[in-house]
């Protein structure tokens, strides 16, 4: 009887063990992710704002185009965008866009309990991002707020708050709010298109190695299409959290310009990101086979 309680005392403290490894193993998974999914958004932000700032202070510091313009900002995030999947795809899968993430838990392609982990690491790296790009290009703002008007003892404008943040091309009084809608879903949606496709082993089965590269080209390709209206915002995460940055740091119009359209690039890439990913799972998805 001893022996036998001995045994079933042991066998308790043996699943014990497991069940708090398995438990640790899962927090730790939980973390990598999150810590992941940071540093990647930190990096698309950086180098994509990046390009933003380099074109439209160096532009405006000299007086002329020698920095470029649309073309490099568009190159600019599809590569900042190739970087980050290279950095955090390996543990994450790299998403780096709260509507990707949304998307891909839509599809059951991540479970769902892991999205507001995802989140919280884009919504963060994003903003530190942001608070780094401020600081690094600190002069140059000001440098360019004191081009526009020699008065300005300090405050920013919106001569510069397009570095942080995307802003309707056109005067709201020439571009419906419906277009702005349907520009921010359209053009998420094409970017889920492309990385479910891209990522489908039954499509085209493209090398892990490239993967990276296809995605970010992809977005420049969007942006090259459909930067007009609306500047190519399609991810909460890169416009949101810098927009919070520049209302904190003393910008006054980020969330009352353009009759307050903020929450145009920020709720409604959800949607398009849904769309697009169900969209591709219907019309392609679902007619592949494993090994075909």
């Amino acid at each position: 009887l001893k022996k036998k309680n001995s045994a079933s005392s042991t066998l308790k403290v043996v699943t014990e063990e497991k069940n708090s490894m398995k438990i640790g193993k899962i927090t730790n998974q939980y973390v990598r992710e999150f810590l992941a999914e940071t540093l990647g958004t930190f990096a698309l932000v950086i180098f994509g704002d990046g390009a933003v700032a380099q074109v439209v202070l160096g532009n405006a510091a000299r007086g002329n185009s020698f920095f470029g313009g649309f073309l490099n900002i568009s190159f600019g995030y599809g590569l900042a965008l190739m970087i980050g999947i290279c950095i955090s795809g390996g543990v994450s899968g790299g998403h780096l866009n709260p509507a990707v993430t949304l998307a891909m838990a839509a599809v059951k392609n991540l479970k769902w309990i892991k999205v507001p982990i995802y989140m919280a690491g884009q919504y963060l790296g994003a903003f530190l991002a942001a608070l780094v790009l401020w600081g690094e290009y600190a002069d140059a703002i000001k440098i360019v707020e004191l081009g526009q008007d020699p008065a300005n003892s300090g405050s920013y404008t919106s001569a510069t708050h397009v570095i942080f943040a995307s802003y309707p091309f056109f005067g709201t009084n020439q571009v419906t709010t419906l277009s702005l809608v349907m520009d921010q879903m359209l053009g998420t949606a094409m970017l889920l298109i492309i990385i479910v496709a891209v990522t489908d082993k039954n499509n085209m089965n493209i090398q892990s190695s490239l993967v990276p590269f296809t995605i970010g080209l992809g977005l420049t390709a969007i942006h090259l299409s459909f930067g007009l209206n609306a500047g190519c915002g399609i991810n909460p995460a890169r416009d949101f959290s810098p927009r919070v940055l520049t209302i904190l740091a003393g910008w006054e119009e980020p969330f009352k310009a353009a009759d307050s359209w903020f929450w145009i690039p920020w709720l409604l890439p959800h949607v398009g990101g849904v769309l697009g990913a169900g969209l591709y799972k219907v019309m392609v998805g679902m007619h592949t086979k494993d090994g075909e």
